[in-house]
């Protein structure tokens, strides 16, 4: 598969259909549909999606972020239009989804990831679909970037699905078994949800001639106080909004 033959049509497989392909998705279905709140039937719909559009497989070890496809999908589309040849990738997780996407069409991607675990999982994962060699995988320190790579003017651009929950809601919903999956390194951003990114941005700007810094934000909320603090540190960023199912996400590009 290649940039050029990425499928154009819309993410995402109907339930009757998927419980044709895999029908160990019978044992989620409620009378109101498949329970997607149910982390064991949100991973195996995931992954039969991944595997029907990319003919890409992943794995995860129980207890982090399961990637939503369709999300990563959207938001790879929005991507692809700036024609990037090199990627860096801040924080692939434990899946290591948008890499191992990226690396299926053919582009050289550089991911980092500051877990252990899940810095072992994800090499799995890319070795699993032989993209080893297109996916350089980084294990990050106390920084995010500074510190690992010498330069960033190698890379077209810096691609990011940040951690952005707050502290308080992390701690109140992680027992919660309807969906909310992942450790805190993967879905806190601070105290406030935010601070991630603007750390990193922070960062990024050290660097001599460093690309465009893309990042999606999936909690809309978080927008006015992002959007304030971009403004009063004066970047130069743009935002897109797409309609991703049910949902709104929002993509950033800054650019240094």
């Amino acid at each position: 598969m290649t940039v050029s033959s990425f499928p154009s049509k819309k993410c995402g497989i109907p339930v009757k259909q998927a419980l044709e392909i895999n029908p160990d998705l019978a044992m989620y279905m409620t009378e109101k549909g498949l329970d997607l709140g149910n982390s064991k039937a949100l991973l195996l719909y995931n992954k039969l999606i991944l595997k029907e559009f990319m003919d890409l497989e992943f794995d995860l070890p129980e207890g982090y972020l399961i990637p939503t496809i369709c999300s990563r999908w959207a938001f790879l589309k929005y991507i692809l239009q700036f024609k990037p040849l090199n990627v860096l990738e801040i924080g692939t997780g434990a899946s290591g989804i948008l890499s191992l996407m990226l690396g299926r069409l053919g582009i050289s991607v550089t991911a980092t990831e500051i877990d252990e675990e899940a810095i072992e999982s994800a090499g799995s994962n890319f070795q699993r679909n032989k993209l080893q060699d297109r996916i350089t995988l980084v294990k990050s320190n106390s920084e995010i970037i500074i510190g690992l790579l010498p330069q960033l003017s190698e890379f077209d651009l810096i691609l990011c699905n940040p951690p952005q929950y707050n502290e308080k809601y992390y701690q109140q919903h992680k027992s919660s078994s309807r969906g909310f999956v992942g450790n805190f390194s993967e879905l806190v951003g601070g105290e406030k949800g935010h601070e991630f990114i603007l750390a990193l941005l922070s960062e990024v700007k050290k660097f001599q001639a460093p690309p465009p810094v893309f990042f999606q934000l999936t909690l809309p909320k978080l927008k006015p106080v992002l959007e304030e603090e971009l403004n009063k540190q004066k970047y130069n960023f743009s935002v897109t909004s797409n309609r991703v199912g049910t949902r709104i996400r929002i993509y950033y590009q800054v650019k240094f």
